[in-house]
């Protein structure tokens, strides 16, 4: 990136550019009222709505299509602005209406080179950033950032695991508001094909997770800086993430932190999925089966609300945790510190299932039964 020569880079702090459109601070709804925009200056807010946490974000308007630029889970998308700044339409999808206004507080400042100030091209860079790229846009408060440092640990990045110091984000000249170059249609066609090819390599990524095993756990350090980062920054999504890897580990007390602070958000699925663990106190631990239970085992709500485990048959033992098939499915459960049992796959995760009175009659398991 080409710097002005006068200042040292890291020292040059640009005001971000006033709006040039007709957007308003304040609360704009959705015509059901089901989702909010909410501008507390010109370039920052956040979306929510009833059910979950507020979602960050910032307004890029270097090229043609202003875009909002969401936060914690790195995406992108384009909006349209009516000349009045009574409604925005997000991509003809949905149209939200200005209710109540409001005085707008002072505007962040962006450092030459931050993700903040690269906008929509910071986001197009996390699929590949660097270990200090990403480092820099978490510090930032970018939840999409520490997503990208969690992703380059799990593949086993050792960079990431080093304070590598700043990084610099890359933005197109044309894409440089109040400078000579700014140009904003070349701008949406760089714009544009970022964004696609962040897209492309997102997606390629994702088939591969698909089609790999994500079950091995992270190391002790690489999880507590996770988890610290978590607690720090208190990104949704990112936290999330951080839980799945504190129960891949067989910590579920530090899972359920992590879900704490996205339930402390208002994501209200997150306080529904801890609900029931929270009162365990330092039974919420793993500790390895010793045989496959037997009888029925009832959850309070989820997706898989009642385990039937028959006679004990059904089960096998792999690895000090129990695979149960039900429904033409592999469930997967351990047992935690009080003999309840915990879900750690996709359909049961988090749920806490307990023994159901009078259900038990378990036979005595022949040779072989009960083990893989």
């Amino acid at each position: 990136m080409r710097l002005l020569t006068l200042l040292p880079a890291l020292l040059l702090f640009a005001a971000l550019p006033v709006a040039a459109d007709a957007l308003q601070c304040g609360e704009y709804r959705s015509a059901d009222d089901g989702m909010a925009l909410v501008f507390t200056t010109p370039s920052t807010g956040y979306r929510h709505n009833d059910i979950s946490e507020p979602e960050p974000l910032w307004v890029d308007r270097s090229a043609a299509q202003t875009r909002l630029v969401m936060l914690d889970d790195g995406v992108v998308e384009p909006i349209r602005i009516s000349a009045d700044g009574q409604r925005i339409e997000d991509d003809g999808v949905v149209t939200y209406t200005l209710r109540q206004s409001r005085a707008c507080t002072v505007e962040p400042s962006a450092m030459d080179g931050s993700c903040r100030a690269a906008g929509s091209h910071c986001i197009a860079q996390l699929p590949t950033a660097s270990p200090g790229q990403a480092q820099r846009a978490c510090g930032e408060g970018v939840g999409a950032g520490c997503s990208a440092l969690l992703r380059q640990l799990r593949d086993g990045n050792a960079a990431a695991a080093d304070d590598t110091g700043a990084a610099l984000f890359e933005r197109p000249s044309a894409c440089r508001e109040h400078t000579p170059g700014h140009d904003p249609q070349a701008c949406e066609a760089l714009t544009g094909d970022a964004l696609a090819a962040a897209m492309q390599r997102v997606g390629e990524r994702l088939q591969q997770e698909d089609e790999g095993t994500l079950d091995s756990p992270l190391p002790a350090a690489a999880r507590d800086r996770l988890q610290q980062l978590c607690l720090q920054h208190r990104s949704g999504r990112f936290c999330v993430e951080v839980a799945e890897q504190q129960l891949i580990a067989l910590e579920p007390a530090l899972a359920v932190q992590a879900l704490q602070v996205v339930c402390d958000a208002g994501r209200i699925s997150a306080c529904e999925r801890i609900a029931p663990l929270r009162d365990l106190g330092a039974d919420l631990r793993l500790v390895p089966a010793q045989r496959v239970p037997c009888g029925r085992y009832q959850a309070d709500g989820g997706v898989i609300d009642r385990l039937d485990f028959g006679d004990g048959a059904r089960g096998r033992l792999h690895d000090g945790a129990i695979h149960l098939q039900q429904n033409g499915e592999t469930l997967v459960l351990r047992q935690l510190g009080n003999g309840n049992l915990l879900g750690m796959d996709a359909q049961t995760g988090y749920q806490r299932y307990q023994p159901v009175p009078g259900t038990a009659q378990c036979t005595p398991p022949r040779e072989g039964r009960g083990s893989p």
